[in-house]
This record gives structure tokens, sequence and C-alpha cells, in this order.
């Protein structure tokens, strides 16, 4: 069986809320995370971005010619983590894998009157986009075990723990 069609960030904040909001709050502990995109070859491309959560959508905005834009034009797939803030990680430790679609001129709208800074021109200067999730993971520490909660559209949310 194939896995399930990856879902807008919507869903999870419908299906795991507290986990949602956990990542989202991680996500937001810094104004930069890393992105993970497939270069041309196959191997690994990581770069630094903004990853707003907001309007439903997790949001992917960058350079209309940047090499991460061409990675997700070429092959959608991608992962996110979370910026390490200290040792202790005491929001945990986020990451979203999924695939990115191209906005829709609506949704380009839509995030631009929410974007912290204006932006003019967007349709001509950036490449937007929104994330369809096919995982997102919470790793934290709690006394001595490590717990980790995950979400999926086929298991929907699970939590294992580790001593």
């Amino acid at each position: 069986m194939s896995d399930p069609m990856p879902v807008p960030w919507d869903l999870i904040e419908v299906q795991a809320p507290e986990l949602a909001e956990r990542i989202r709050l991680r996500f937001e502990s810094h104004v930069h995370a890393v992105m993970a995109t497939l270069r041309r070859d196959g191997s690994p491309r990581l770069s630094g971005m903004e990853v707003p959560i907001r309007d439903g959508h997790l949001w992917l905005g960058m350079m209309p010619g940047s090499r991460k834009a061409a990675d997700l034009l070429r092959d959608p797939r991608f992962s996110l983590h979370s910026s390490p803030d200290t040792e202790e990680l005491p929001l945990g430790d986020a990451r979203i894998d999924g695939q990115a679609v191209v906005a829709t001129p609506e949704e380009v709208d839509l995030f631009v009157a929410g974007h912290r800074m204006p932006i003019d021109n967007p349709h001509d200067t950036m490449a937007l986009f929104t994330a369809r999730i096919s995982r997102a993971t919470l790793t934290r520490v709690e006394g001595r075990e490590l717990v980790i909660e995950t979400w999926t559209p086929a298991d929907g949310l699970r939590e294992f723990r580790q001593s």
C-alpha cells in the first residue's frame, strides 16, 4: 500500500492540535529554519529560510531564481528542521517532511497580507510554495526519557518513549 497524499498544515491543526501548536512554537522560536531539498544529482541541499505557519498553511517563500526554488520546482520533496537554540532544547526539536506546491495567486495575496514586512510586487519578486505535510515530528526530553511525537496522514498521532 502506498503512503497517503501529503496534506495541508491545517489538517494537522485539526487532527493533532497540541502537537501542531508545539511545532509551530518551535519554528517561531527563531527567524530561520533549515530546509533540505534535492539537487539535480539527487544529493541534498541545505538552505536557511523563514517558514511562517499561519492561515492554515506552512509557507515556503524564497527568491524566484534561487537554487532551492529550482530544486522544489524539479522535485517538490523537502524536509524542514528547526534551528537549535540551546543544548537543552526546552521546546524540543521539530522536523517536517513533505512536498512543496506552487502557491496560487490568491494564496500569494493571503501570504503578503499577513507577512511581517511589506512585500513589493510579490508575484514578480518571490517564489512562494505551500507545504503539503507527509510527517511532522517533535523530539524532546522529559526527565530521563526521550519523547518522540510524530504525525502522519496514514497513522495520525503516535508517541514513542525511550529511557
